[in-house]
């Protein structure tokens, strides 16, 4: 899910409030496309992304970094900014403690013309969302 050179400031941990975010893009042949963004939740790095085309089966993935802070389970999912409900994984990631992640948890999903958000469930903590990433035309 990430590149290489983001390896190093995307090893994360979970805050409260998120404090920016990083968006990376990669293009291939027009048969497919990739969008990749990474929210600082203050502890780590919620990252989503996308590939594929609007009006075609692509796959969406979201994965967690954490830094530093207290041992947490999480829950991955992502949601549709023009409407519809969460989608959350039914993995639970955890304990997760600094320098380790959950991965990429990935749905293959029908791609429609709008943008998408990664959200992350502490568990017995709340839900966050992170920065949102439009998908490819």
């Amino acid at each position: 899910m990430l590149k290489k050179r983001h390896a190093a400031g995307v090893v994360a941990a979970i805050g409260l409030v998120a404090v920016g975010s990083v968006p990376a893009q990669a293009s291939s042949p027009s048969t497919a496309a990739y969008v990749q963004r990474c929210t600082d939740l203050g502890r780590g790095n919620l990252c989503i992304d996308v590939n594929g085309h609007v009006g075609q089966v692509g796959v969406i993935g979201v994965g967690y970094w954490k830094r530093s802070g207290d041992s947490i389970h999480v829950r991955l999912g992502w949601q549709n900014t023009t409407g519809g409900g969460a989608n959350f994984s039914r993995n639970v990631h955890g304990p997760l403690t600094p320098g380790m992640n959950t991965g990429t948890e990935k749905w293959r999903t029908y791609l429609a013309a709008g943008c998408v958000y990664p959200l992350i469930e502490v568990v017995g903590q709340g839900t966050l969302k992170g920065k949102e990433v439009c998908v490819p035309a």
